[in-house]
């Protein structure tokens, strides 16, 4: 998305720039008058996946913030501090404005976990063994489907220990899957239900068996993949994400993490780092009740 700034000494020679340089939709941000001349903010309307602007732009915005807090301890006019303050309130609005852009009509999933197999990726601390928790009521209590748990993920003590008690505790089957032959083994037990959610290992990219095992299973047309991604990880971070997870197809996200974020760039870059769509965001670690459709976003008029 292109962020540009033109002064110009009139409102028609601005807007003859602005169309050369952004095409006949761009859109006109702020326009100010000072001196004789105008500053116009303008964007195109089109989304791209290139937000490098926009990062540079938080990133300005949280030194602007630091230096400002510094400023208010030590004696410096009130006149220049409000100077100071002035720039960062036009720096956040540019993001804001961004934010503005993005359909999130059309970044909703519809009608998610509809496939026999469903296949949830994420990395290490991404809340990835309580979503599925989740996902595993939603499927078994509100649509009474007759689920199992099947998980790749024996290497990491703690996380699958976690999931197999969640599904102790509703009484779904739970098994541990090693390598191929135990697959071959349980094929029979599997096609008795409807659902079966696979949960595998965060640190899958090291565990090239498993890694090959999986990208069978996400391959078929039988198959919904999931990644999980948190809200509170950093920008370059996700996009490692992004660039590793997406050889398995994934079919939507799942926000994690959404009750620890204070604003909404976090959601606002996830959204246009990728072109896929969010099916459920996660606001809390309570096992069933903190998840809920991102169709809900609408309504809190988060955009």
């Amino acid at each position: 998305m292109k962020v540009k700034k033109y002064t110009v000494f009139s409102i028609q020679e601005g807007w003859r720039r602005i169309k050369e340089d952004l095409g006949e939709n761009a859109i006109i941000l702020s326009v100010k008058e000072f001196n004789g001349a105008f500053e116009i903010l303008a964007t195109s309307p089109s989304i791209s996946k290139e937000v490098e602007k926009i990062k540079d732009e938080k990133q300005k915005l949280i030194k602007l913030k630091s230096f400002v807090e510094k400023l208010t301890k030590t004696n410096i006019s009130q006149e220049l501090l409000g100077t100071i303050e002035e720039e960062i309130i036009q720096i956040y609005s540019v993001i804001v404005d961004n934010i503005s852009n993005i359909s999130l009509k059309d970044r909703i999933k519809i009608n998610p976990l509809t496939k026999k197999y469903i296949v949830v990726f994420g990395n290490i601390s991404s809340g990835k063994s309580t979503t599925i928790a989740k996902l595993a009521s939603i499927l078994k209590f509100e649509r009474g489907k007759k689920i199992c748990i099947a998980s790749f993920d024996f290497y990491k003590i703690g996380g699958s220990e976690s999931l197999f008690k969640f599904a102790d505790i509703m009484q779904i089957p739970y098994f541990l899957i090693k390598e191929e032959k135990d697959l071959i083994l349980h094929k029979d037990y599997l096609d008795e239900f409807e659902h079966i959610i696979f949960d595998t290992p965060g640190n899958i990219k090291e565990l090239k068996n498993i890694e090959n095992l999986v990208s069978l299973i996400s391959k078929s047309t039988n198959t919904e993949n999931i990644l999980i991604i948190p809200l509170t990880k950093k920008e370059s971070l996700i996009d490692k994400d992004f660039k590793y997870f997406s050889r398995f197809n994934i079919d939507h996200l799942i926000l994690t993490k959404y009750d620890l974020i204070d604003n909404r760039i976090p959601l606002y870059y996830v959204l246009s780092a990728s072109d896929y769509p969010v099916s459920y965001i996660t606001n809390g670690l309570n096992v069933p009740q903190d998840i809920f459709y991102a169709e809900k976003l609408l309504e809190e008029k988060v955009f």
